[in-house]
Formats: C-alpha cells, structure tokens, sequence
C-alpha cells in the first residue's frame, strides 16, 4: 500500500512539473504515467536488494524508453517527458545531507555522501543518454520500411490474400 501511494505521488509530482513547464493535454498525462513509471521501478528493484546505483540506471532506461516511444507515437517532444520524469529520481536526499555535513564541518561524511550522490546522478545519465542514442541511431519507420519492401514479406503476404 505505501508503494502505492508513492506511485500517486509520483504521478502528480511529474504532472507538476509539467505544468510548470507548459505542457497541456494529454502531455500532461503522459509525463505523470512515465514520473509514476521511473518511481514505481525504482522502489521495485531496491526492494528487490538490488544496488542503489543500478536502481537509478534501470529506473532510467525505463522511463526513457517510455518517454522516446511516447514521443513517436504521440509526435511531443521526448525531451520535455523526460525532464519531467527525471525529476522524480533526482537524488535530493543525498544532496541534501552533503550539504549539511560540509555545513556542519563534517567534511568526511559530506565526501561520503557527495560521492553516492554523484554516483547516482551519473547512473541517471548514463541510463538517460544511453536510451537517447539508441533511439536517435534505430530508426525505426525505416527499419520497418525496409521490412515491408522485403520480398520474402511480400510473398507472404500474397500467400495470405490468395488463401482467402
């Protein structure tokens, strides 16, 4: 249950954040469903025991994938989804206490939590780049172009309609 209410919170702080970014519609939506997606795998997967670094690079990928395919589908800019779902992984608790430990003079806990944060942002980008390459480099309209002019698909397909 208190999953579940992080995913709602999730949703509507992504949400927010569209609207703060001047998003309208079904953007608007789309964002929240991908915030609620990014925080719903990352709790997942550290419940799960996995590390906290590869929580944030897993979240990552699938929110980005989420966002990129919504971006094709939908024609909205994918850059604007995915700030809005990045949002929800940011790792405010660890900046926070960086800065409170080099507040307090306790410098060797402010390395310690300074480094994990960075390691953790760098996993969100990491993650965040990766799936934007990968998406920028497959094209896929022509890949499935290039399906559709196949022969052996054509021939197929004719077999189809003959037997009907």
């Amino acid at each position: 249950m208190h999953l579940f209410i992080e995913v709602i919170a999730a949703f509507f702080t992504a949400l927010s954040f569209g609207v703060l970014f001047n998003m309208k519609g079904k953007n608007l939506i789309l964002a929240g469903i991908g915030g609620s997606i990014a925080w719903f795998s990352y709790k997942f997967l550290l419940n799960m025991g996995v590390t906290e670094n590869l929580c944030f690079f897993i979240a990552t990928v699938c929110f980005a994938i989420y966002c990129e395919l919504c971006a094709r589908i939908y024609m909205t800019p994918a850059t604007t989804l995915s700030v809005c779902c990045l949002i929800i992984l940011v790792p405010g608790y660890g900046i926070y206490n960086t800065m409170y430990s080099v507040l307090t003079n306790n410098y060797i806990k402010a390395v310690e939590y300074g480094v994990s944060t960075l390691s953790c942002a760098s996993s969100i980008a990491l993650g965040l780049v990766f799936i934007t390459t990968v998406f920028r480099k497959v094209n896929l309209y022509g890949v499935l172009t290039k399906i559709k002019e196949n022969e052996k698909y054509k021939k197929s397909i004719n077999k189809i309609k003959q037997q009907k």
